[in-house]
């Protein structure tokens, strides 16, 4: 029944069994106005060329362009890279002297020499965060100020020196750090 229904106009000729005697080709409708506005187009155009050729135009062609090319060839001028540099050279020696000079004035004529004492102490700790030191460091920077243990051999520290020494400092913190 479903199918019936989809074709519904092939069922009822197929029931009445009529027959109009007219046929279209198959998509004939689609491509109609397609081939009738081409045969419009056609018939406007007409058969005249819109271009034309003067005579003998092909024969002298190729000695036209052999002309045209032979007679446009220019002498092309080379620049040297040598004579390029020869030029630049003194420009370089002048920009140098002048960087020298300019270094030299505002640079390298401060009066303040930099010292331990000149550094923020906010330096001093960055660069101690930031590096480390290590014993062999500091005794080769230290090792002809560091006194020898023989200078000491000359010197008397009575014991009664040693025991004020002691009771006058801090106990505890010694007494801690044995701990």
């Amino acid at each position: 029944m479903e199918n019936e229904l989809k074709n519904s106009v092939e069922y009822i000729n197929n029931k009445v069994g009529k027959k109009t005697g007219f046929s279209a080709p198959t998509n004939y409708f689609d491509t109609l106005e397609d081939s009738i506005l081409t045969k419009l187009a056609e018939e406007n155009f007409g058969n005249k060329s819109a271009f034309k050729v003067p005579e003998n135009y092909f024969d002298d062609l190729e000695n036209n362009i052999l002309q045209r090319i032979s007679s446009e060839e220019k002498e092309t001028k080379v620049i040297s890279f040598k004579e390029r540099i020869f030029k630049l050279i003194p420009i370089a020696a002048a920009a140098s002297i002048i960087l020298f000079i300019g270094l030299n004035a505002f640079v390298f004529n401060t009066i303040d020499e930099l010292t331990l004492d000149s550094l923020s102490n906010s330096d001093i700790e960055y660069w101690l965060d930031t590096n480390t030191i290590h014993s062999t460091d500091i005794s080769t920077v230290y090792e002809d100020d560091i006194l020898e243990e023989n200078e000491f051999l000359f010197t008397e520290i009575k014991d009664e020196s040693i025991e004020d020494y002691i009771n006058s400092i801090d106990n505890t913190s010694l007494l801690n750090e044995l701990n």
